[in-house]
């Protein structure tokens, strides 16, 4: 059972992380779209996707399994094998809720909680 949820956290988080790089990019990528000529940034545009992707999303999963083994043994010594598990997942699904709000509405989440205002996101 562990191992399933181990697998579903590593795979979730490699999904969110590689759409939001993915969509960092195209976003930069196109906001260049009308120096050249349609065609000619289509081919550019699609062989820097291919370049800096192939090899991320062959390592991405591997460096999140790292990652998240290392979190685990310091939650594990703290809360317990599930409990790390749980505490990783909500880290790194607030690091990634972090820089989704930030680059769809420029808004920093972090200092909302801190100032007691998150609730007015909802």
């Amino acid at each position: 059972m562990y191992q399933r949820v181990f697998r579903f956290v590593v795979t979730t988080l490699t999904i969110l992380t590689a759409n939001l790089l993915t969509t960092f990019l195209a976003d930069s990528l196109i906001s260049h779209k009308y120096e050249y000529k349609p065609l000619r940034f289509t081919l550019i545009a699609m062989l820097i996707i291919t370049v800096i992707f192939y090899p991320l999303f062959t390592k991405l999963e591997g460096w999140l399994q790292k990652l998240s083994r290392k979190f685990l043994k310091a939650g594990k010594s703290l809360a317990g094998r599930t409990i790390g598990l749980i505490l990783v997942f909500l880290a790194g699904f607030i690091v990634l809720t972090y820089f989704y709000t930030d680059m769809w509405y420029s808004i920093n989440i972090f200092k909302l909680i801190f100032n007691g205002k998150i609730l007015h996101l909802f």
